[in-house]
């Protein structure tokens, strides 16, 4: 039996929340109205969190649709202006060399400040460069250089602070859904550009497809900066029952008390959490899940960098087609991520997984799954073989949505950015590696030496998360000496 309208009135007067008291008002009688006749609050009063959840969904999207943008019109700029293949290659590049510079510190930021604005600066950047890129590429190379590389230096915290939010919003029992649910804006943004990107610039243009990516995107600042908060505490839109209930499962810190002693933890607390865990960072729990980052970027990037290649050059599939095909994947990846998600927290729910079982369990069988699945093709010639083998493949990869991505936030819940800074950062580093690397084992030993390489790093991926990882939180804890 909930507490009736009056109780509830008295109790939050005793109830201490950053806000104003005015704020705190508005939120009393938003609850109020939300209360039925039995004084109970009804459950749509405190889901503002999967709100937050869509608008990082969202964020994920415009990062990822204008950053391929580009790449996904090139062919269609190169008839018009002429760029050499190494200029080409010097353009698809720039984004990344600046996106990897910034990841590290706005991850740290996003711990310290809250994740709100940096976001804001990330769509921002992007929505402003899709913009820009029309002008900026008749204007030549380094313009246009120069406007991606700034892209990347401003999208480069996305990731990490993407993380650090989700922790201070999330419970443990609804991570992976979250997790899953915003990760998938990058995949349903990559279709968005590599799809639609194509299309429109045959009917409007390539200059008015970028125009019209960074409009949108521009609309979808404006949501961001009106609705979205850092924290719990800092949101209009999160009721009393919500914030009471986030209080309870640990993810908003409770009310501090009066105590000489609660004052001296927190003090000391906070003295500690000023310092930046390098220490932490060689922990095993860490250091396997930055690896495990690493393996699945080294796989995805040799998919995206060279299967199109693969399957022109050996299979003889059209140029059309084969952009079918790796469309395909990413909707496999898609559909995957969201139908996995709900599954693995009904399973840490009901008692029937560990948090740590389940993280290791999704993360082993996307490691392998996807390793398997690499390494089938090398035994047939068929195009349509090939695609299913990859699909099973993308979709096993699909499963590290709520394996060791979320794990980021199981093992840390103060420097979840900084740490998926350090990860991803590395993950980058090895994004960059594998083209390069599956160029040079190609030529040397062909094709079927690029599979077997993938399968034996998916598996040494395997290997090192299912055996180092952890699900407790190692954050710097004040004790006494």
């Amino acid at each position: 039996m909930g507490p009736k309208p009056e109780e509830a009135d008295t109790t939050s007067e005793k109830k201490t929340r950053a806000s104003s008291p005015a704020r705190k008002e508005k939120s009393e009688a938003k609850d109020a109205k939300a209360a039925g006749p039995d004084g109970k609050v009804k459950e749509s009063a405190s889901r503002f969190r999967w709100v937050m959840c869509f608008l990082l969904f969202g964020c994920r999207l415009v990062c990822q649709a204008n950053r391929i943008l580009l790449g996904a019109l090139l062919p269609v700029v190169r008839k018009e202006l002429r760029f050499s293949d190494a200029e080409t290659g010097q353009l698809l590049a720039a984004f990344a060399s600046g996106y990897m510079l910034t990841q590290i510190l706005g991850g740290a930021a996003a711990d310290k400040i809250g994740g709100k604005w940096i976001l804001q600066v990330a769509i921002s950047a992007v929505s402003v460069g899709s913009l820009v890129a029309p002008f900026a590429l008749d204007q030549g190379f380094w313009p246009v250089y120069i406007c991606y590389f700034m892209m990347g230096l401003m999208e480069g915290p996305s990731f990490p602070t993407s993380g650090s939010m989700l922790s201070k919003w999330i419970p443990a029992s609804e991570r992976s859904r979250a997790a899953s649910l915003a990760d998938t804006g990058g995949s349903i943004g990559g279709m968005l550009a590599l799809g639609g990107g194509s299309v429109l610039a045959n009917i409007l243009g390539w200059r008015s497809t970028f125009a019209l990516y960074g409009a949108v995107s521009s609309g979808f600042c404006f949501v961001w900066l009106l609705a979205a908060a850092s924290r719990p505490t800092e949101s209009r839109f999160v009721s009393e029952a919500e914030l009471q209930m986030l209080i309870k499962e640990g993810v908003v810190q409770s009310p501090a008390s009066n105590g000489e002693a609660e004052k001296a933890l927190a003090a000391k607390t906070k003295k500690v959490e000023g310092v930046f865990p390098v220490r932490m960072f060689l922990a095993p729990p860490v250091l396997a899940v930055c690896y495990a980052h690493s393996v699945f970027n080294f796989g995805r990037y040799f998919l995206y960098g060279w299967i199109p290649t693969y399957y022109s050059e050996v299979l003889g599939v059209p140029a059309v087609t084969a952009g079918f095909y790796m469309t395909c994947l990413q909707m496999a990846d898609a559909c995957v991520k969201m139908l996995v998600a709900p599954f693995a927290d009904s399973l840490v729910s009901s008692g029937r997984l560990s948090i740590l079982g389940l993280r290791r369990t999704l993360s082993c069988m996307g490691f392998i799954g996807f390793g398997v699945g690499v390494w089938l093709c090398r035994l047939t010639t068929s195009p349509e073989l090939v695609t299913v083998f990859l699909v099973l493949a993308k979709s096993a990869s699909s499963c590290h949505a709520a394996g060791f991505k979320t794990n980021y936030l199981d093992i840390s819940k103060r420097h979840t950015g900084s740490i998926s800074g350090v990860g991803n950062t590395l993950a980058t580093l090895s994004s960059t590696i594998a083209p390069l690397l599956a160029g040079s084992v190609i030529e040397a030993s062909g094709w079927n030496a690029m599979f077997l390489l993938c399968f034996a790093v998916n598996l040494s991926g395997a290997f090192v998360f299912g055996l180092f990882s952890s699900a407790t939180n190692l954050d710097p804890v004040a004790r006494a000496e």
